[in-house]
This record gives C-alpha cells, structure tokens and sequence, in this order.
C-alpha cells in the first residue's frame, strides 16, 4: 500500500497573512530539506501568491484553483488537484485556502474515499489579525454564512496564530484570544507579527512520515482529518521569499477591462445564507502608467465595501511593483519579473462594479 502524504491546512480571513506564513514554512522545509508542493485557493481571476512562490522556489510544486472556493464551488476540483500534486511524490503537502473558505468542509472532502488513502492530515492552521478580528467579527453579524465561516476557521484548527500583534494594543489582543477560546480552547495558540512562530513543532510530524517513508503506513498514522498533537521543540526560520509575479497577457481591443467572479456562495439553495463578498479584477490595458498617489486614493475611496486588495501595477515612477491591500494599509514591493500588463484584484463587500470601474478608468485619464 502506497505511503500516505501528510498534509498542512493554513486557513484565516483576507489580509490576515496566511501566505506569509506558508511562505516561511516553505523556507524552512527547503532547509531540513523537505519536498514541498502547495495547492493555492484564490477567489480573484490570477494567483499571485502562487507566482512568488513558483518564482523564488521553482523546486516547489504549485497549483491552483482560481476564480471560487475549494469548501463549494471549487470543491470537485480539490481532489483531481492534490492528485496532481500527489504524482510529484512530495513530502509534504501544503493547501491555502481563500480567506473566504470554511476549512471545515475542505476536511470533510480530505476523508473522502478518493483521498483518505492518500493522504493525512498533521495541521490545521487558522491565522487570525488580531487588529481586525473583532471589527469583522461585529461588521458581518447579519452574514450568517461568513459568520459560521470565520468561527468554523478557528474551530477546525489545531494551532492559532494570532497575527500582526504589533497593529494592535495588549488589551485588544488579550480580548482576542479570549474570544477565540470561546469557540477553540484545545488548539496550541501563538502571538506574532508577519507570522514568525515557532515551525519546528509544526513539522515534526512531517519529518517522522519522511524518514519512516520506505516503510509500510503505520498503524498510528490517523485517516481522518483530526489534527494531531503538537510537539514542544521549537526552531524558527526567518527566511523569506521575494514577492515577484507572473507575465499576464491578455489581448483586448478595448482599453479596459473588468474580469469579475460571482459572489461566493455555499449553498445555492439557501438564498438567504450567502455571503455577499465576491471579486473583481481590474486591468491595466492602457499603455499609460499609472500614478501610485492616485491608485492609492482611489482605493481608498471605495470605502469600507473593499476589504482586500492585490495585485501588479506599472506605476510612473516606480515601476511594476506588487501591491497588498489590507486594513486599510498599503504595501509596495518591486518585482523583478516582467508583467506586460497591470491588473488589480479587489476583493469587498456587494461591490458596485458599475461605479469602480468608472473610478478605474479615470485613474488613467
């Protein structure tokens, strides 16, 4: 019987920096050595954060499942996906899901008859922002969908991490974890800022299923999708990866252009449960650059409606950089990998496409 695959959930609303800890998981995998691949989940039309991984660590399998979510709409292509993955005989598989997705319902598909025998399950990661965690918790009271969401991401998880700790007070933080204890008081919890916890713990059992891998499945080696206990020895790693994107070439006649996907949904019979958040990518087919000042303001000016924001602009006087939206925060990085065209990928609240991507256009005027 073929060895079975341990496998790595990282879950946790937009913005609160999942990929950052997936990216420093994946450093710290390079260095045992470990064979990585990943399974990334974005709602938007592109995959930035697979295209920084893929670039830094070309060793790295990665696919993805865009434009939806792999706990509904995306849900039948998980299993074909991780089976692609499985063909690379990794040592470990990390998935990503979308900030909108309810790891809940991704285990439910890892016990399924199609995977079960493949793979196990060591972790189920939930990363929280502490800044923001009570704002959104509070904002979406009437989404009963997003609601049982965001608490279903924290009591699948078997390790907490209480995320950029250093955007919020120690009153606030202390208020959050007792929040979370509410609806999680077994996981193993951490503070942290950019995601620097302890790894070691996390894979510890990874490394066991490596080294015991020419040896038949163990009888301990667990089926389902309960996590396991986490060990005490720590060691951390504080490489990372350089944010660089993919080409993206589209041919168009016109000079814009909006992509949009349908808002996410979990259950198209139940029309009063729906979450109202959805994505929009806007791109950047004007051969004009745009203004970074301007870009700003004009996300800015969407208001509270946009929650999360990423993307590649070719900026005046900057370049092509990559752009992170979150809490109402900017982060530019440059990006060493050519894109011949800009695009921006929104994701917010019953967005009015109509009226942003008037606003879009004007940046350009």
């Amino acid at each position: 019987m073929m060895n079975k695959i341990p496998v790595i959930l990282i879950s946790g609303f937009l913005g609160s920096g999942k990929t950052t800890l997936l990216l420093r998981l994946l450093a710290h995998t390079r260095q045992i050595p470990l064979r990585a691949a990943v399974l990334m989940n974005e709602m938007g039309e592109y995959d930035v954060d697979a295209a920084i991984i893929s670039e830094e660590m070309p060793d790295v399998a990665v696919e993805g499942l865009l434009e939806g979510c792999i706990c509904c709409s995306k849900r039948s292509e998980l299993a074909g996906v991780l089976h692609t993955l499985l063909s690379q005989e990794p040592d470990v598989i990390f998935i990503e899901t979308t900030g909108v997705a309810n790891p809940e319902q991704v285990l439910e598909e890892l016990r399924s008859p199609l995977l079960a025998n493949r793979l196990y399950l060591v972790h189920s990661i939930s990363v929280v922002d502490a800044e923001l965690f009570h704002e959104y918790n509070s904002r979406f009271t009437a989404d009963k969908q997003l609601v049982r969401t965001l608490h279903g991401q924290l009591r699948a998880a078997d390790f907490i991490v209480v995320n950029k700790t250093d955007a919020a007070s120690r009153r606030e933080v202390a208020k959050v974890i007792k929040s979370i204890r509410k609806h999680n008081d077994t996981a193993k919890l951490q503070t942290a800022t950019y995601s620097q916890v302890d790894l070691g713990p996390l894979l510890e059992l990874v490394l066991a299923s490596a080294s015991a891998a020419a040896k038949p499945v163990q009888a301990t080696q667990s089926s389902s999708a309960q996590a396991q206990p986490i060990g005490a020895t720590a060691m951390s790693s504080t490489a990372t990866a350089k944010e660089i994107g993919r080409t993206v070439s589209i041919s168009t006649s016109t000079a814009f252009k909006v992509i949009s996907a349908p808002s996410h949904t979990h259950d198209s019979h139940q029309s009063d449960s729906f979450s109202r958040l959805e994505s929009l990518t806007l791109h950047q087919y004007s051969p004009q650059p745009l203004e970074k000042q301007r870009l700003e303001h004009f996300l800015t000016g969407l208001g509270s409606s946009l929650l999360r924001a990423k993307g590649y602009c070719m900026l005046s006087q900057e370049g092509t950089m990559l752009l992170q939206f979150s809490g109402n925060q900017f982060e530019w990085q440059p990006t060493a990998l050519p894109v011949s065209q800009g695009y921006v990928t929104l994701i917010g609240e019953q967005l009015d496409k109509s009226s942003i991507t008037d606003q879009w256009e004007q940046c350009f005027v």
